[in-house]
């Protein structure tokens, strides 16, 4: 079919989908045949009310509507179609044989794009359609673009929120400790001097980590991380970082639990379950007083998918806190329970990895309680058993989107 001179470009109508409103058959035929060689899906409706059912079930890239209806004319029917939020983004182009400037007015006045006037001249009303839905693609690909716009916004004052501040306060203690040693050297007892030396790394410790945290959270917003899943034994990735967190959990004497036993296999990537592995550790280690415990553990969860679960006796998250730590935007960094501190970017960014490579994370908490996160990760098709979970969830639940 030879297309009309004049229309906008790269528009392929197969994947556009117009409704007709029209109470006479004779001009439903017409149009509907016309439109139907171009390609376009087509759907009819005889009177306002199926038009107003028809619009919202099945999300019209455009309609069609014919004015003079009887019961719900098309002013009305347009009118209520702009009232829904289902429906109210259609564009509307009213076909009538009222000509006249007053009923154009009221066209446009209840929501309608556009108005062309019985009898039809079928190359202008395809030139209309394919004008408005041009208008409604670019609409919908600014607004995207609107979108990615805000959300590198919100990454980047993050960033530099981290910089400026979570980044700047482990420096305070590491340079005075410093001083002081270049400073009093001489008179500081060799007692005073381990305890300024385990000071200064420790707070190097936690500067290397927030800087890692801030490298791999850039990598991941340019694109720079390749996710490359393969056939994975959980357990030795797991072990690696329990022997890390060690020296986090000894001095609050937290009891680490590893219910791992065997192989845990997944089809996953190595750096993604590494970091997220780290994260939810030193995370459960962080919010767990003195004392308490995280246990760490696998199974199998539905048809290909084992699940890994990461649970402390810690002080829980409340359901609004839950809902700010995965919102860039935010800012949302809480001390830990000996005033350890973070970039509050450790679960978005587990998240994100996650999604990306097909994995999910789910969070349950009760304040005052503990937390308990679920990573689900994709099974390698092979017939391995996985250890049962043996795992009350607590009564707040919180999945990531």
């Amino acid at each position: 079919m030879t297309m009309p001179a004049g229309l906008p470009e790269q528009l392929d109508f197969h994947h556009y989908t117009i409704l007709i409103v029209d109470d006479n058959p004779t001009n439903l035929g017409v149009v509907f045949d016309y439109l139907e060689q171009y390609g376009f899906t087509l759907l009819v409706a005889q009177s306002g009310e199926s038009g107003l059912q028809k619009a919202e079930y099945a999300r019209p890239d455009i309609i069609l509507l014919d004015v003079m209806m009887p019961d719900l004319d098309g002013f009305e029917t347009c009118r209520r179609l702009k009232s829904n939020d289902k429906t109210s983004d259609i564009p509307v182009i009213f076909m009538t044989a009222l000509g006249d400037i007053e009923s154009k007015l009221k066209g446009f006045e209840v929501g309608a794009v556009d108005y062309v006037t019985k009898p039809l001249h079928q190359a202008e009303l395809l030139a209309r359609i394919a004008t408005h839905l041009r208008l409604r693609q670019l609409t919908h690909d600014l607004q995207q673009a609107n979108d990615e716009l805000q959300k590198l916004n919100a990454n980047k004052d993050k960033f530099f929120s981290i910089v400026a501040h979570d980044l700047r306060g482990p420096f305070a203690p590491l340079l005075m400790r410093a001083q002081m040693l270049a400073r009093q050297s001489g008179k500081l007892s060799q007692e005073k001097m381990a305890r300024a030396g385990e000071s200064i790394y420790q707070s190097a410790l936690q500067i290397a980590g927030l800087l890692e945290t801030l490298l791999q959270w850039a990598r991941l917003q340019m694109g720079h991380v390749l996710f490359e899943p393969a056939e994975l034994d959980l357990t030795p990735i797991i072990q690696r970082n329990l022997n890390l967190i060690a020296n986090q959990a000894a001095p609050k004497q937290i009891t680490v639990h590893n219910r791992l036993d065997g192989p845990a296999l997944a089809l996953a990537d190595e750096q993604v379950v590494d970091t997220v592995v780290r994260n939810l550790l030193s995370n459960a280690v962080k919010f767990t007083p003195a004392g308490g415990s995280v246990t760490i553990s696998a199974g199998p969860a539905g048809a290909g998918h084992i699940e890994l679960i990461v649970s402390d006796t810690g002080v829980g998250i409340s359901p609004e806190d839950l809902d700010k730590l995965f919102k860039v935007g935010v800012k949302h960094s809480t001390p830990g329970t000996a005033n350890e501190a973070g970039a509050g970017l450790g679960l978005l960014m587990c998240h994100e990895m996650l999604n990306r490579s097909g994995g999910a994370i789910a969070i349950h908490s009760t304040p005052g309680h503990g937390t308990t996160v679920h990573v689900t990760l994709p099974r390698p098709t092979t017939n391995h058993q996985l250890p049962t979970i043996n795992h009350q969830p607590s009564t707040t639940d919180h999945q990531l989107p």
